[in-house]
């Protein structure tokens, strides 16, 4: 490859000197550690070189990346996206039933929004509009980020590159600091990921939503500027796996029930609460977890002769199929909130055998379930208003326990974990299946005549890798419950875990045959066994002589405080840039708890809330064209929204002592 010399040259290499160490020096400020990677950087395999034409390039192993006026294509690309730009549009998805207040405020929301301005927004960008939110997958020379920023006023931004020789070029040919500015100007944020996959960019992405909130999922933009193998990866993922940004918020409602539940569990009945000290123990027993998974059938044989070799920890409906079949778990463990869970354990039958067996759950089960075990024993949920009350106004001895949820296959797991158990098995712990119609165990409640409990087939949303081979179905819900198994697993490398489950594959286990697992001696006197460790790992001493239902309601006035000045956001916004920075400046209200107790527990209670109203509200005004309407609409909101959000306070306030509604 020539490249051409002349006397111009020299001056744009100074230029190009000059716009390096200015960026630097923005970014010691702004971002030290992209400051201190490129401080003394070498690139590698993509270099910047003036081509043939004089133009500035960048060669990545003798070839040139781009193959005309780099300019003049990256403007090229800058118009094909305004016409037809890629986005992320959030919608929330309501079911057929309003069995909280919140589904039906939200349902207004979304029927006053289809019967004004339809079910189509409009897509094409419009200059000077401004974007909430853009991702960039490749920086490259930046001339396309340059473009962008000119045309639009861009709020937030994330600048993803893979490649750290490309940015290291993107650092000399534009100035960064103009987009810092930006973005400020607006109320926003750049945000730079040099190097990593496309898991890296999905994360980045989640951790600007929980700084910057969740309103920015409402239209993000994903602008691809050159093809390689791992932008290519990162916009493929980040579409396939944008349903997690908005996934386990939970709402206000769902932590009041979760507190209701939490002060009966632990103020009420005393019931034990684990020690973050029982993880401690170093405990090889073998550990059966056993879910409701359809591979669950061909195992009965096989734990009916291991039955005396191994601690049984049964999971949630696989207590039915257990129990029929014969076999009494030495635990059961559930892990759902509302009351109508009663109900399905009521259908199990066997009332006799529950008594003979003790129960592991979250603090959020409703406590008349409790009382159906010989004994119950509390762990307690992250990210949830009941653990928050404990750990900060009782005792933070008593342990969260982290990828407990989404299934009760994560508590079970999770709970072995947090008790210093090393070995766990699984059976029937799928989460996935080969056929709709045998989504679980064939004995399960799923396939009785009742209409409330009969699911018949289940619909698959993808498939994944299985853990024989092949492929199954899976759900977001079942496939979300794996990839928090494999963090659990990821966090605990000393723990060994083998899965004999046919369903789908689990990364850090190690998958088994039934036929090939080893030889187990029997445990000696398991009941002992059991009572011991369960009394070693649970406690009740910092709680059972307090009333902590009085000391909950002292917390009320300053909730009442915390809600006014929530309101207060919402006051005076009357346009939809409004309403971003209004949104905007709300959630950082919540979100900064920093060290007041009483704020951390009303920010369990409202964040889920907030994101969900935030979000819709936001997506909706999209699809209003005419302003004076969508101003309109914005109002009908904030003032939906608002009354809503006094209506739980006055809810918590009446019902936090009171027996569950739901």
């Amino acid at each position: 490859m020539n490249t051409i010399t002349n006397p111009l040259l020299e001056i744009q290499k100074k230029v190009l000197t000059a716009t390096f160490a200015h960026n630097m020096a923005a970014l010691k400020i702004e971002m030290p550690e992209i400051y201190n990677f490129y401080k003394n950087y070498t690139t590698k395999n993509t270099q910047l070189i003036f081509d043939e034409n004089s133009n500035i390039n960048l060669v990545n192993n003798g070839e040139l990346v781009y193959q005309g006026n780099p300019l003049l294509e990256s403007n090229k690309q800058i118009e094909k996206f305004i016409a037809d730009p890629n986005h992320i549009r959030y919608q929330i998805a309501l079911g057929g039933h309003s069995y909280f207040e919140h589904e039906k405020v939200l349902r207004k929301i979304i029927n006053k929004r289809e019967s004004e301005a339809g079910n189509i927004s409009q897509y094409k960008l419009t200059q000077n509009e401004q974007i909430d939110f853009i991702a960039f997958i490749g920086s490259g020379l930046g001339y396309h980020l340059e473009g962008l920023f000119a045309k639009f006023a861009i709020r937030s931004a994330l600048i993803f590159e893979p490649d750290p020789d490309v940015f290291y070029a993107t650092l000399h040919n534009i100035d960064i600091v103009k987009l810092l500015d930006n973005c400020r100007k607006h109320g926003g944020k750049l945000t730079v990921r040099v190097g990593g996959n496309s898991a890296d960019f999905v994360n980045e992405i989640s951790s600007i939503f929980n700084k910057q909130g969740y309103l920015n999922i409402a239209h993000m933009y994903l602008y691809r500027h050159y093809l390689s193998e791992k932008t290519t990866d990162a916009f493929k993922m980040v579409r396939e796996l944008a349903y997690r940004y908005v996934s386990r918020w939970g709402f206000f409602e769902d932590e009041t029930i979760s507190l209701t539940h939490t002060l009966s569990n632990i103020s009420t009945y005393k019931f034990p609460v684990i020690l973050a000290s029982a993880k401690q123990k170093n405990r090889q027993q073998p550990v059966f977890i056993i879910g409701n998974g359809p591979s669950l059938d061909s195992a009965y044989e096989y734990l009916k002769e291991n039955r005396e070799n191994a601690l049984f920890i049964s999971c949630g409906t696989a207590l039915k199929p257990l129990l029929d079949n014969g076999i009494v778990p030495d635990i059961h463990v559930e892990m759902e909130r509302t009351a109508k869970l009663f109900e399905w354990i009521d259908k199990v039958g066997h009332k006799d055998k529950l008594k003979e067996m003790p129960l592991i759950c979250l603090n959020t089960v409703y406590p008349e379930i409790l009382k159906l075990f010989k004994q119950a024993f509390v762990i307690l949920k992250p990210r949830d208003a009941g653990t928050a009350f404990i750990q900060e106004f009782i005792s933070d001895k008593y342990a969260e326990i982290y990828n407990c949820n989404p299934t009760v296959t994560n508590a079970a797991t999770a709970s072995a974990v947090a008790m210093g158990f090393k070995n766990l098995y699984l059976f029937g712990v799928d989460y996935g299946f080969k056929s709709e119609e045998h989504h679980h165990s064939k004995d399960s409640v799923y396939f009785t005549n009742a209409d409330d409990l009969n699911i018949g087939k289940m619909k698959g949303a993808m498939k994944v890798k299985g853990n024989f081979g092949g492929e199954v179905y899976t759900t977001h819900h079942f496939d979300g419950s794996r990839m928090t198994l494999e963090m659990l697993l990821q966090e605990n490398p000393d723990v060994n875990c083998v899965n004999t489950s046919d369903g789908a594959k689990v990364q850090l286990t190690t998958a088994c045959q039934l036929a090939d697992l080893p030889h187990f001696n029997k445990l000696q006197k398991p009941s002992d066994f059991i009572a011991s460790f369960l009394k070693e790992s649970f406690d009740n001493k910092d709680y059972k002589n307090r009333d902590l239902n009085h000391e909950f309601e002292l917390l009320l006035p300053k909730f009442e405080l915390m809600m006014e000045e929530v309101i207060r956001f919402n006051l005076n916004i009357k346009t939809r840039l409004d309403l971003v920075n209004g949104f905007s400046l709300q959630y950082k209200f919540v979100a900064d708890i920093n060290n007041n107790q009483a704020k951390k527990l009303f920010h369990r209670f409202l964040h889920g809330s907030l994101n969900y109203f935030q979000s819709n509200i936001m997506s909706n005004t999209y699809f209003y064209t005419d302003k004076a309407q969508q101003e309109e609409y914005i109002q009908f909101c904030l003032k939906t929204m608002n009354e809503h959000f006094w209506w739980l306070f006055d809810e918590l306030k009446h019902s936090y002592n009171k027996p569950s509604k739901i």
